[in-house]
């Protein structure tokens, strides 16, 4: 069940992307993507390196928060860690719940989840202020796309009351065949809890994770630059850019992929790109996570393969004395 489960998403996946091979000519296609240069591609590295370091940073202060600590250099690693898992394992989810096992090590499985659901759930809210405070000031945000920022907000208020809703949750824990949902809500209930204890933890994961969404808005405008497209606007990528992510993050083909490229077509000619210079932008953009993952990989055969050696002091996770 679960192979042809993997089928229909790779063949969804492959549908989608020959879709939109019929809607831009390879050759447009081709033609944007060689304008790409060595200063570009400098250029998005380093920006990837930051926004790493923005989430490790961010995924650090819960951990604080929690009584324990994890060095930088760890949480980095991990975290391309769970990009390449998010690439093998066709779900947002399985990289998060993997680098969260490996600091549940060490400073426990609980700290760690809560730690990484709030990182997680930090950055979806800032994604969506963002989105929602941008749009009523773009002069090419179209009624739909502001229609869709709407419903996208009141859609993660209405989650979010629902998961801490008690009623919702003693209901569910009645229910014997939803005990894994039941165990996955209570783990996300009790990092709300810890959350709603102390403001300033949040206020300041907030603020990173703003900081964080500005450099993925200067990613795209990057990759835009890169591809032949010069005018694009902050603003307008600001408006857009949750959108696409969101739709990215669907769970209907392998890590979105094609549902990603799409709307990277459909929401940024929406805005001046030409098709060509939109798919451009989400085809450089997927290999460079492709990119990012094979550096993951790579450094979690490194981390099996020294587990029976130790862990090495410089990848060594740790409570506070």
């Amino acid at each position: 069940m679960q192979s042809a489960k993997r089928y229909l998403k790779i063949g969804l996946a492959l549908a989608v992307l020959s879709a939109l091979l019929l809607i831009v000519r390879p050759a447009e296609l081709w033609e944007a993507i060689s304008q790409l240069t060595l200063s570009s591609l400098c250029y998005l590295a380093l920006i990837s390196i930051l926004l790493i370091l923005v989430s490790c940073i961010k995924w650090r202060v819960f951990i604080r928060a929690l009584g324990s600590d994890v060095p930088l250099l760890r949480l980095f690693n991990l975290y391309l860690v769970g990009y390449f898992v998010n690439t093998v394992v066709p779900s947002y989810v399985g990289g998060d719940a993997v680098r969260s096992w490996y600091v549940g090590k060490n400073i426990g499985q609980h700290e760690a989840a809560a730690a990484t659901i709030l990182e997680r759930f930090t950055g979806i809210v800032a994604m969506m202020v963002l989105a929602l405070t941008f749009v009523w000031f773009s002069e090419l945000a179209t009624w739909q796309i502001k229609l869709i920022v709407v419903l996208m907000a009141l859609g993660l208020a209405g989650i979010t009351a629902a998961v801490m809703s008690d009623r919702l949750y003693h209901l569910l824990e009645k229910l014997p065949y939803l005990k894994q949902v039941t165990r996955n809500l209570k783990k996300v209930r009790e990092s709300f809890g810890i959350a709603a204890r102390d403001r300033s933890v949040v206020v300041k994961a907030l603020l990173l994770s703003f900081l964080y969404h500005s450099l993925t808005v200067i990613n795209t405008m990057v990759a835009a630059w890169a591809v032949g497209w010069l005018d694009v606007s902050f603003q307008e990528v600001m408006v857009v850019l949750p959108v696409i992510l969101l739709i990215g993050a669907l769970p209907f083909t392998p890590s979105g992929l094609g549902l990603q490229e799409g709307a990277f077509m459909v929401f940024l000619s929406g805005i001046g790109a030409t098709s060509a210079q939109a798919l451009a932008i989400g085809v450089v953009l997927r290999a460079k996570a492709y990119i990012l993952a094979l550096i993951g990989g790579l450094i979690w055969m490194w981390l099996r393969e020294h587990k029976a050696k130790g862990t090495p002091e410089l990848l060594a996770s740790k409570r506070p004395t």
